[in-house]
Order: structure tokens, then C-alpha cells, then sequence
């Protein structure tokens, strides 16, 4: 499925009402008990919904789960989430949104008290409007967000300080020759690494603590090929940059950048072999890679989720609880994983 039948895919996906999907029962299954993660980080998972509803649950360090989906933020006239990217700051999750045909939005939400902002517009001015594609990382105490008009090539970049001014204008950092279908960022020690995937191609930068950016190469010329990729997720662990790609074929392929520049080639494990993954997200949390895919199963868009072990061993993927999820809203469109400290 190239990207833009992928994206027309998913288009008629969430046109259809949730009556005309077939259920699967997954709501009564557990969350399934997991090995301990490092206990110092939670997960945060936030899902767009067919019902225009944007839901959260959250794996703790030791390894349970919240007991149900909550509502993080509902939209009473059922805009349309396009896209949506997290990212935490201490125990902070900062949530990056486009929300109807409005551009790029912000909200903070505070995870030891539960309270939350509401979102408003990124105040950076000469930036993407409209739907737009969005991804966010944190260093310290900024907050990057990337973003790009659907259907067109340029990337734009703006900061989020700590003291919660921004930056007055986005900057335009790169145009490609075709459009953006995908972008996916992350912090790796103290620079930003973030991809675009255009034109089937995984396409790479970095940018130094500095603020200068390197050149886009193509991630596949040296990790190996994988086919068409419809998808990237970045996670940094360490001095490492850990990349999960969606390619043709539902096929979920993961590889590494080593601190030395060296690729550990992109390889499908086990553990992902016959999903049928239509999206998926990667965050560190204390060291391991926590993996959350959207997948097909009987006709029904849920949610499961693995990890990966500082060790390199993979868990057994397992389906997260639709508890909390109303009838109109178990059906999953959107899926973004993001670290907060506990």
C-alpha cells in the first residue's frame, strides 16, 4: 500500500461510525501484567478516537496499568484530530495537536495533579496553518515541535522555552521536492534527531545542542532497505537513536543508530510478525524502548503495546484495556506514547 492509498486508508476508516465495525470483545481482556520498567518513569499513551475525543491511559514504572481510558480532552462539536504528538517535561505532558482545519495546538497537562490547560494555537507567527502534520520532543526544559501543511513539503521548527514564551516566528527548515507524509522526533542525549517520511523515504537530520542542523540522509541507504515506508516513530535511549518504520505490507521494522554513527540494520522482530499495524509510537522510559501499535483485529482499530528490554529482547505484545473507552469511542485512530518522570 503506497503512502497515499495508506493515508486514504485511514481517511475511510474514520468515516465510518462505529456501529458498521465489528466488535471483538477486547474490552474485557486485562491490560496483562508486564515485567517491571524502570520504575521512575510512567508511559503516557493519549489516543484520538472516532468519536473526536482525545483518551489517556498510562503504564506506570513498576509495570500496571491505570484501571481505565480517561478523557484528556473532549470536543463538543467533533472537529477532527489530524494529528497529535506528546512529549514530557519532568512530570509535565505536552500535548501538540491540529484540531480541525485550525493548525497546530498546545496544552500542558500535570500528571500528579491531573490538572490541564486548555489547547490554544502555537503563538509563533509565519508557520503552517490549516491541517498539518505535527511531532514533538523535549530537551531540558524546551519543547521542539515540528510541523508540515498536508500534502505539502515544508518542514517548519518552533521552541516552547521554559519560561513559556515561544519563539515569535517558526522557522522554515527544510523544503523537499515531495510532500510530507510523516514526521517523528525525539531528543538522543543532548541533540534533536528528527524524520520525515516523504516520497516513501525515510528522510534524517540532527540538530546540535548548538542549534545547527546536519544534512537529511536517507536512513534506509544505511540501515538497509525495507521497501515503501508509510510511517516513522524515534525513540532516543542514551546516545542511541532507536527507529521503528511502517513499511508495505504492515510490516514494523526496527533499527539503531549507535553513538558512533553505525547502523544496527533494520530487522522485524518476532514479536511483531503477522499485526497488521496501521500507526505506532516509541518513547523512552528509563532505558527501554515502550512500543504502542495501532493495529487491525477483526475489524476493529486497537491498541496493543511491547517493549523492548535494555537487554534487546522484546516482550510478548499485548492488547491494552478498552476500559473507560464509551461504545463510540473504542474504535482508535490516533496513537502517540510519551515519558513523564513519576
Amino acid at each position: 500500500m503506497t503512502s497515499l492509498n495508506r493515508r486514504q486508508f485511514n481517511r475511510s476508516l474514520l468515516a465510518l461510525p462505529a456501529a458498521a465495525l465489528v466488535g471483538t470483545g477486547l474490552g474485557s481482556l486485562a491490560p496483562g501484567t508486564a515485567s517491571a520498567a524502570p520504575a521512575d518513569w510512567n508511559t503516557q499513551f493519549l489516543a484520538g478516537t472516532l468519536g473526536s475525543n482525545i483518551m489517556r491511559q498510562t503504564r506506570y514504572g513498576g509495570g500496571s496499568w491505570n484501571a481505565r481510558w480517561n478523557e484528556i480532552a473532549p470536543d463538543p462539536i467533533h472537529k477532527a484530530l489530524y494529528s497529535i504528538s506528546a512529549a514530557g517535561i519532568s512530570n509535565n505532558l505536552h500535548i501538540v495537536a491540529c484540531i480541525g482545519e485550525e493548525g497546530p495546538k498546545h496544552a500542558v497537562r500535570n500528571t500528579a495533579d491531573g490538572s490541564s490547560t486548555a489547547f490554544s494555537p502555537i503563538p509563533s507567527q509565519s508557520g503552517p496553518t490549516g491541517i498539518v502534520l505535527v511531532a514533538a520532543a523535549s530537551v531540558g526544559t524546551q519543547l521542539h515541535v515540528f510541523a508540515s501543511i498536508r500534502d505539502s513539503g515544508d518542514l517548519y521548527h518552533t521552541v516552547r522555552n521554559g519560561d513559556g514564551t515561544w519563539w515569535a516566528s517558526w522557522r522554515l527548515l527544510r523544503s523537499f521536492a515531495s510532500s510530507i507524509d510523516h514526521i517523528a522526533t525525539t531528543k538522543v542525549g543532548t541533540t534533536i534527531d528528527t524524520a520525515v517520511v516523504s516520497n516513501g523515504e525515510i528522510l534524517h537530520a540532527i540538530r546540535s545542542s548548538g542549534g545547527t542542523w546536519t544534512g537529511w540522509g536517507n536512513i534506509e541507504g544505511a540501515a538497509g532497505e525495507i521497501g515503501e515506508v508509510n510511517e516513522v516513530t524515534l525513540a532516543g535511549i542514551g546516545s542511541s537513536l532507536h527507529v521503528v518504520a511502517m513499511a508495505n505490507g504492515y510490516g514494523l521494522y526496527h533499527a539503531i543508530r549507535k553513538v558512533d554513527a553505525t547502523w544496527q540494520r533494520f530487522q522485524e522482530p518476532a514479536v511483531l510478525e503477522g499485526k497488521i499495524p496501521f500507526s505506532a509510537s516509541a518513547a523512552n522510559a528509563g532505558g527501554e524502548l515502550q512500543l504502542g501499535i495501532l493495529e487491525l483485529v477483526d475489524g476493529k482499530q486497537v491498541a496493543s503495546h511491547t517493549i523492548r528490554r535494555a537487554d534487546g529482547t522484546w516482550q510478548p505484545v499485548r492488547f491494552i484495556s478498552t476500559a473507560g473507552l464509551t461504545e463510540t469511542d473504542d474504535d482508535l485512530a490516533n496513537l502517540v506514547l510519551a515519558a513523564t518522570s513519576r
